[in-house]
Protein backbone atom coordinates (compact mmCIF):
# COMPACT_ATOMS: atom_id res chain seq x y z
CA UNK A 1 0.00 0.00 0.00
CA UNK A 2 1.79 3.45 -1.13
CA UNK A 3 2.45 5.70 1.87
CA UNK A 4 0.08 8.92 2.94
CA UNK A 5 1.45 11.88 2.72
CA UNK A 6 1.30 14.78 5.15
CA UNK A 7 1.85 18.14 5.64
CA UNK A 8 2.23 20.06 9.11
CA UNK A 9 1.57 23.55 6.85
CA UNK A 10 0.62 27.32 7.13
CA UNK A 11 1.29 30.47 5.26
CA UNK A 12 2.39 31.47 8.49
CA UNK A 13 6.25 31.11 9.77
CA UNK A 14 7.39 30.51 13.70
CA UNK A 15 3.83 28.52 14.08
CA UNK A 16 5.78 24.88 14.91
CA UNK A 17 5.14 23.18 11.54
CA UNK A 18 8.86 21.67 11.67
CA UNK A 19 8.58 20.58 15.08
CA UNK A 20 5.20 19.11 14.99
CA UNK A 21 6.53 17.26 11.76
CA UNK A 22 9.09 15.97 13.66
CA UNK A 23 7.06 14.71 16.55
CA UNK A 24 4.48 13.14 15.12
CA UNK A 25 6.97 11.37 12.80
CA UNK A 26 9.05 10.10 15.50
CA UNK A 27 5.98 9.07 17.70
CA UNK A 28 4.73 7.35 14.46
CA UNK A 29 8.35 5.51 13.81
CA UNK A 30 9.10 4.43 17.60
CA UNK A 31 5.86 4.06 19.22
CA UNK A 32 3.28 2.46 16.39
CA UNK A 33 6.31 0.54 14.10
CA UNK A 34 5.47 2.54 10.86
CA UNK A 35 8.18 2.91 8.11
CA UNK A 36 8.31 7.22 8.16
CA UNK A 37 10.55 9.53 5.95
CA UNK A 38 10.47 13.86 5.98
CA UNK A 39 11.05 15.49 3.00
CA UNK A 40 12.67 18.67 4.07
CA UNK A 41 11.93 21.02 1.49
CA UNK A 42 12.39 24.39 3.72
CA UNK A 43 15.08 26.64 2.38
CA UNK A 44 15.76 26.81 5.90
CA UNK A 45 16.09 23.14 6.09
CA UNK A 46 15.66 22.72 9.75
CA UNK A 47 14.06 19.37 9.94
CA UNK A 48 17.56 17.88 8.33
CA UNK A 49 19.27 20.43 10.85
CA UNK A 50 18.08 19.21 14.09
CA UNK A 51 18.34 15.40 12.71
CA UNK A 52 22.16 16.21 12.01
CA UNK A 53 22.95 17.46 15.45
CA UNK A 54 21.23 14.74 17.35
CA UNK A 55 22.75 11.76 15.54
CA UNK A 56 25.56 13.25 16.75
CA UNK A 57 24.71 12.77 19.99
CA UNK A 58 24.18 9.40 19.43
CA UNK A 59 27.64 7.99 18.37
CA UNK A 60 26.15 6.15 15.01
CA UNK A 61 22.94 4.76 16.27
CA UNK A 62 20.96 3.92 13.08
CA UNK A 63 18.31 6.81 13.02
CA UNK A 64 14.66 5.63 13.52
CA UNK A 65 13.49 7.12 10.27
CA UNK A 66 14.43 8.93 7.24
CA UNK A 67 14.84 12.64 7.29
CA UNK A 68 16.00 13.71 3.73
CA UNK A 69 16.58 17.50 1.83
CA UNK A 70 14.33 17.52 -1.25
CA UNK A 71 14.90 20.90 -3.60
CA UNK A 72 10.90 21.67 -3.62
CA UNK A 73 11.09 21.06 -8.20
CA UNK A 74 12.47 17.52 -7.41
CA UNK A 75 10.04 16.77 -4.48
CA UNK A 76 7.63 14.60 -7.51
CA UNK A 77 10.18 12.66 -8.74
CA UNK A 78 11.47 12.02 -4.90
CA UNK A 79 7.41 11.04 -3.88
CA UNK A 80 7.28 8.77 -6.82
CA UNK A 81 10.58 6.97 -5.76
CA UNK A 82 9.62 6.75 -2.37
CA UNK A 83 6.03 6.41 -1.86
CA UNK A 84 6.25 2.55 -2.27
CA UNK A 85 8.68 2.11 0.26
CA UNK A 86 7.27 4.05 3.33
CA UNK A 87 4.08 3.72 5.00
CA UNK A 88 3.85 7.84 6.30
CA UNK A 89 5.75 10.37 4.25
CA UNK A 90 5.54 14.16 6.01
CA UNK A 91 6.75 16.65 3.40
CA UNK A 92 8.30 19.84 5.56
CA UNK A 93 6.53 22.70 2.97
CA UNK A 94 8.71 25.57 1.55
CA UNK A 95 7.91 28.93 3.08
CA UNK A 96 6.24 31.68 2.18
CA UNK A 97 8.70 33.89 0.19
CA UNK A 98 8.90 37.82 0.67
CA UNK A 99 7.03 38.06 -2.67
CA UNK A 100 4.22 36.23 -1.36
CA UNK A 101 4.55 33.48 -4.13
CA UNK A 102 2.53 30.65 -3.24
CA UNK A 103 3.42 28.19 -5.83
CA UNK A 104 5.64 26.15 -4.44
CA UNK A 105 3.92 25.73 -1.20
CA UNK A 106 0.58 25.36 -3.12
CA UNK A 107 2.36 22.46 -5.29
CA UNK A 108 4.32 20.77 -2.28
CA UNK A 109 0.36 20.73 -1.14
CA UNK A 110 -1.35 19.16 -3.57
CA UNK A 111 1.18 16.11 -3.39
CA UNK A 112 0.01 15.76 0.34
CA UNK A 113 -3.40 12.63 1.33
CA UNK A 114 -3.53 15.33 4.55
CA UNK A 115 -2.77 18.53 5.77
CA UNK A 116 -2.32 19.78 9.39
CA UNK A 117 -3.11 23.30 9.89
CA UNK A 118 -1.52 24.72 13.67
CA UNK A 119 -3.21 28.09 14.52
CA UNK A 120 -1.43 30.31 17.44
CA UNK A 121 -3.98 32.37 19.40
CA UNK A 122 -2.57 36.01 19.46
CA UNK A 123 -0.68 35.37 16.97
CA UNK A 124 -3.37 34.68 14.23
CA UNK A 125 -3.27 36.91 11.19
CA UNK A 126 -6.33 36.92 9.84
CA UNK A 127 -5.85 37.58 6.13
CA UNK A 128 -3.02 34.97 6.08
CA UNK A 129 -5.25 32.02 7.90
CA UNK A 130 -8.22 33.17 5.18
CA UNK A 131 -6.07 33.04 2.06
CA UNK A 132 -4.05 29.74 3.48
CA UNK A 133 -7.75 27.84 3.94
CA UNK A 134 -8.61 28.83 0.48
CA UNK A 135 -5.78 27.41 -1.25
CA UNK A 136 -6.44 24.19 1.07
CA UNK A 137 -10.19 24.20 0.54
CA UNK A 138 -9.07 24.39 -3.53
CA UNK A 139 -7.11 21.54 -3.32
CA UNK A 140 -9.87 19.93 -1.55
CA UNK A 141 -12.22 20.52 -4.18
CA UNK A 142 -9.42 19.41 -6.72
CA UNK A 143 -8.62 16.39 -5.51
CA UNK A 144 -12.52 15.64 -4.76
CA UNK A 145 -12.74 16.01 -8.54
CA UNK A 146 -9.98 13.63 -9.68
CA UNK A 147 -11.35 10.86 -6.90
CA UNK A 148 -8.36 11.17 -4.47
CA UNK A 149 -8.79 11.32 -0.65
CA UNK A 150 -8.15 14.66 0.76
CA UNK A 151 -8.29 15.65 4.70
CA UNK A 152 -7.62 18.35 6.46
CA UNK A 153 -7.95 19.59 10.19
CA UNK A 154 -6.59 22.56 12.40
CA UNK A 155 -5.66 22.42 15.83
CA UNK A 156 -4.68 25.11 18.62
CA UNK A 157 -0.83 25.04 19.07
CA UNK A 158 1.00 26.85 21.94
CA UNK A 159 -2.02 27.32 24.11
CA UNK A 160 -1.46 29.15 27.22
CA UNK A 161 -3.79 30.98 29.33
CA UNK A 162 -4.37 33.29 26.74
CA UNK A 163 -8.35 34.46 26.34
CA UNK A 164 -7.65 34.22 22.74
CA UNK A 165 -7.26 30.90 22.29
CA UNK A 166 -11.41 30.24 22.01
CA UNK A 167 -11.37 32.71 19.57
CA UNK A 168 -8.54 31.34 17.39
CA UNK A 169 -10.73 28.09 17.53
CA UNK A 170 -14.25 29.85 16.49
CA UNK A 171 -12.63 31.72 13.61
CA UNK A 172 -10.86 28.82 11.68
CA UNK A 173 -14.80 26.79 12.32
CA UNK A 174 -16.23 29.86 11.10
CA UNK A 175 -13.96 29.56 7.87
CA UNK A 176 -15.19 25.69 7.47
CA UNK A 177 -11.79 24.02 9.01
CA UNK A 178 -12.87 21.03 10.81
CA UNK A 179 -10.64 21.14 14.68
CA UNK A 180 -8.93 18.94 16.40
CA UNK A 181 -10.46 18.88 20.28
CA UNK A 182 -7.30 18.49 21.66
CA UNK A 183 -4.46 21.01 21.76
CA UNK A 184 -0.34 21.18 22.30
CA UNK A 185 0.70 23.44 25.02
CA UNK A 186 2.94 26.21 25.03
CA UNK A 187 5.25 24.22 27.19
CA UNK A 188 9.19 23.52 27.26
CA UNK A 189 8.83 19.96 26.81
CA UNK A 190 7.00 20.40 23.64
CA UNK A 191 9.65 23.30 22.00
CA UNK A 192 12.33 20.74 21.02
CA UNK A 193 11.70 18.48 18.93
CA UNK A 194 13.57 14.78 19.17
CA UNK A 195 14.09 12.51 16.13
CA UNK A 196 15.46 9.47 17.80
CA UNK A 197 13.48 9.44 21.05
CA UNK A 198 9.58 10.00 21.03
CA UNK A 199 8.54 13.00 23.75
CA UNK A 200 6.41 10.40 25.25
CA UNK A 201 9.43 8.70 26.74
CA UNK A 202 9.21 10.95 29.30
CA UNK A 203 5.89 11.43 31.60
CA UNK A 204 5.09 15.06 30.86
CA UNK A 205 5.93 14.38 27.31
CA UNK A 206 3.20 11.51 27.59
CA UNK A 207 0.92 14.03 29.24
CA UNK A 208 1.22 17.13 26.94
CA UNK A 209 1.44 15.11 23.48
CA UNK A 210 -0.33 11.59 24.21
CA UNK A 211 -4.10 13.01 23.65
CA UNK A 212 -3.31 15.12 20.43
CA UNK A 213 -0.88 11.83 18.83
CA UNK A 214 -4.09 9.56 19.56
CA UNK A 215 -6.19 12.06 17.59
CA UNK A 216 -4.38 12.42 14.68
CA UNK A 217 -3.90 8.25 14.51
CA UNK A 218 -7.54 8.87 14.40
CA UNK A 219 -8.24 11.43 12.35
CA UNK A 220 -5.75 10.55 9.62
CA UNK A 221 -6.72 7.20 9.56
CA UNK A 222 -3.53 5.76 11.27
CA UNK A 223 -4.45 4.02 14.00
CA UNK A 224 -4.01 0.58 12.31
CA UNK A 225 -0.59 0.24 13.20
Amino acid sequence: MPAMIISVAHRKGGIGKTSITLHLATALATKKGYKVAVLDTDSQQSAFKYREFESRNYNGQEPPYVVERVLPKHLFDEIRYLREKYDVIFIDVPRLTEDKDDSQLSTALTYCDGVLIPIVAGELEGLSSIEFVKLIQGIEKYKKEKDFSFIYYGFLNKKNQRKENATAVKFMKKLGVPMFQSSLSDVKVLSKPYTYESVMESKEGRVRFAPFFKEFLTKYELDHG
